[in-house]
């Protein structure tokens, strides 16, 4: 299981909670997407000061949310059968239920088949 990237947009929203300021959502969803690999397929670096996924796929909301060690927590996104078929995925992003990005990880190309459930587990450490 691999640890996502938290974007310096959610580190400073933790920073305005902490300053009363305004409110943070769970983490609620995952969005997957194709542009986290080069051309030969390897995993691009992840950008702290992303903004999104380079090229969005589909989001949904994470199938489990685990607190199962100190200081952090881990967000597990699903693609069932059926959806996304034929989709090179490289990329997956966690959203708050304010539609915040959370964090974000790339990681090397694979292509979704139809037969088959594609889950991507992102640790988050603050």
């Amino acid at each position: 299981m691999a640890e996502g990237v938290v974007v310096v947009s959610f580190r400073q929203k933790i920073a305005d909670f902490l300053a009363g300021k305004e409110g943070l959502g769970q983490i609620k969803y995952m969005a997957f997407g194709d542009g986290g690999h080069n051309e030969d397929l390897t995993p691009k670096p992840a950008d702290e000061n992303a903004t999104g996924l380079q090229n969005e796929i589909c989001r949904k909301e994470l199938s489990t949310v685990e607190e199962n060690e100190p200081l952090s927590v881990t967000g597990k996104g699903v693609l069932e059968k059926g959806e996304c078929v034929n989709e090179v995925i490289s990329e997956a992003a966690i959203y708050d239920s304010n539609g915040n990005l959370v964090a974000i990880k790339n990681f090397s190309a694979k292509r979704k088949e139809s037969d088959e459930t594609y889950a991507v587990s992102m640790i988050i450490r603050v």
